[in-house]
């Protein structure tokens, strides 16, 4: 894996094999544990080509022969592909399909399937991390997430499935160009977070009829509340603000958080900012410290920060901070 320059949180991928065991420890790397078998190993010319950024990747990856995959459980990843050229067919729970050009596939963690990738099969690569699907959905149903989301994994190339590669294709361009504004940790995370929001709505789940239901039903006002909360994380909101804000009673808005969100307004909120905190941490620069990183994200008790940061994530501020500092030291 080559690096971009080291003022870019990005990471290219470029990568050529010729020997099976290689290729299949690359795409281990990538996007988790697989069995790979070729059956012409002489004609292997596996090559996969993209960036790697925050909770994703996005690319290209052939083999130039035909290979058949078998995959138990991913783990930690989220496996979309959407063949440009060639075809490949699906085995999955007693079913059969196959993807090409007008059909994409998507693999979820704890999901066993088999792919027959053919010899003239080129294809896009989305790789979304478990934790950052998990987390947007967390945050669009109101709870957490305990159950593992398992995608429909036949992804037809119709209404919104078909705009989100779209999106997929966009993004790739803008993080193929130089001085990217992806760079921005600001503006990657909101691309991103559209990018997962867009496939949970789109792409059949089976956490989907919860959202959809949540969706219809929630107050308007509480939509609105929530992108307010998530527009100013750094400030000090009161109930009596979100009551103003709101134009709502503070009867009804306890009624309600607790109806769609299985909380209370206040430490809704404080969810938020705990999930910014965890993001700032993971991705801080070698200039910033646990204390800034608290500070600046409205946590001003920073004994207390500590202590209910590694009650809610079962680890220290700090050592978040150490292994970021830790990748950031292998990588240059």
């Amino acid at each position: 894996m080559t690096i971009l320059p080291q003022t870019s949180p990005r990471q290219r991928i470029a990568t050529l094999a010729y020997q099976p065991d290689e290729a299949c420890r690359w795409m281990c790397s990538i996007n988790g544990p697989h069995e790979l078998v070729v059956p012409q190993p002489r004609e292997l010319a596996f090559r996969h080509e993209g960036i790697a950024f925050g909770n994703s990747s996005l690319g290209t990856i052939e083999y130039a022969t035909r290979v058949n995959i078998k995959i138990d459980d991913l783990v930690h990843s989220y496996s979309i592909s959407l063949p440009m050229d060639g075809e490949q067919h699906i085995e999955h729970a007693q079913r059969e399909f196959v993807s090409n050009s007008r059909v994409g596939t998507i693999i979820s963690p704890q999901q066993p399937l088999h792919l027959d990738i053919k010899d003239n099969c080129r294809k896009k690569l989305v790789r979304l991390s478990r934790e950052a699907v998990h987390r947007r959905l967390g945050q669009l149903l109101g709870r957490q997430i305990t159950t593992p989301v398992v995608f429909d994994p036949q992804m037809p190339l119709e209404g919104s499935l078909n705009d989100w590669w779209k999106t997929v294709t966009h993004f790739q361009e803008l993080l193929n160009a130089e001085g990217c504004m992806c760079d921005l940790p600001e503006v990657w995370n909101s691309f991103e977070s559209s990018l997962i929001t867009c496939l949970l709505y789109a792409q059949p789940h089976n956490h989907s009829e919860e959202l959809l239901g949540r969706q219809q039903a929630r107050p308007s006002y509480l939509d609105a509340l929530d992108a307010m909360m998530r527009d100013s994380l750094d400030h000090p909101f009161t109930l009596e603000d979100l009551e103003k804000a709101s134009g709502i009673s503070r009867e009804r808005l306890y009624h309600d958080f607790h109806e769609f969100f299985d909380t209370t307004p206040i430490a809704y909120f404080r969810n938020l900012r705990f999930e910014w905190v965890k993001n700032r941490l993971e991705k801080a620069s070698p200039r910033e410290s646990v204390s800034s990183i608290a500070m600046d994200c409205g946590f001003l008790q920073l004994g207390r920060f500590s202590k209910d940061y590694q009650k809610r994530f079962q680890e220290r501020p700090s050592q978040v901070l150490g292994r970021q500092r830790h990748s950031q030291e292998n990588h240059h």
